[in-house]
């Protein structure tokens, strides 16, 4: 479960907001005008760029966020490895008994198509296929955030023009420019805040959880292939140690980068 993400959340507001009521006017922070044309321009931003449904399906990934759990990486080379001489040992077809090990739908997909004697053109085909689909809801999360982050401030600073417009049509009382120019820019900083705060760092987190998946796919990839070719199972175990130990990876299946 992912739990740097809500640590560091609620310790940026603690931080800020406890700065925020220390000092003196700490409720005309949470302006309602301010707010609604932060949160509400962020969102027709959103709406204007991307489909409702994708929208919404992004929002419903969030939960999937959170329960993020980084693939074993040691554990899926072992396992990996281990079908791989069994499928030496006993032949392919010996590995439709032991399909229900396979937890990552990826691994289990990958030997079924060993199993049914897949070419390894099209074994790897599918298997690219399928990887880019099981990330794609992710991708869509990552593209959303980061075009967030970049909606917020924009229309915070949006917020301000308008504050300071207003502020400047009406300088007959000059002991109110002060309150008024506060105003004015709080839109400013709440979109600063959402961006750097929520959407940009959620979306690099967001983005290292599809490399870390997109990694594991490779490793399904390489073992699939090393079976359907005949590899010896050691050099299926010596190209997969690279993926375990961190190694740069260019052959066979090098890792792919996030759009």
């Amino acid at each position: 479960m992912e739990k740097s993400t809500p640590i560091g959340l609620v310790a940026g507001f603690v931080l800020i907001f406890g700065t925020i009521f220390i000092g003196d006017g700490a409720m005309t922070f949470f302006d309602p005008k301010s707010l609604a044309i932060v949160w509400g321009g962020t969102v027709a931003g959103l709406l204007v760029t991307f489909t409702v449904d994708e929208v919404k399906g992004s929002i419903a990934m969030l939960k999937d966020f959170f329960k993020f759990e980084a693939p074993d990486y040691p554990a899926l080379a072992s396992q990996i490895g281990d079908l791989a001489r069994t499928a030496r040992r006993d032949g392919p077809l010996a590995l439709d008994q032991r399909l229900h090990e396979a937890e990552d739908p990826a691994l289990r997909s990958a030997l079924e198509m060993v199993v049914d004697g897949a070419s390894p053109e099209r074994a790897e085909e599918s298997l690219d296929t399928q990887s880019m689909e099981m990330t794609r809801p992710m991708v869509l999360l990552v593209k959303l955030l980061n075009k967030a982050g970049m909606y917020a401030p924009a229309f915070g600073m949006v917020g301000t023009l308008i504050g300071l417009i207003q502020m400047l049509q009406n300088l007959s009382d000059p002991s109110a420019i002060g309150p008024a120019m506060a105003v004015a820019m709080i839109t400013t900083f709440w979109g600063a805040l959402l961006a750097n705060l929520i959407f940009l760092p959620m979306a690099g987190k967001v983005q290292g959880q599809v490399q870390a998946m997109m990694k594991a796919h490779d490793m399904v990839r390489v073992g699939a292939l090393g079976i359907l070719t005949g590899e010896a199972p050691n050099v299926i175990d010596q190209q997969l140690r690279l993926y375990v130990s961190g190694e740069d990876v260019t052959d066979p299946a090098p890792l792919r980068k996030v759009a």
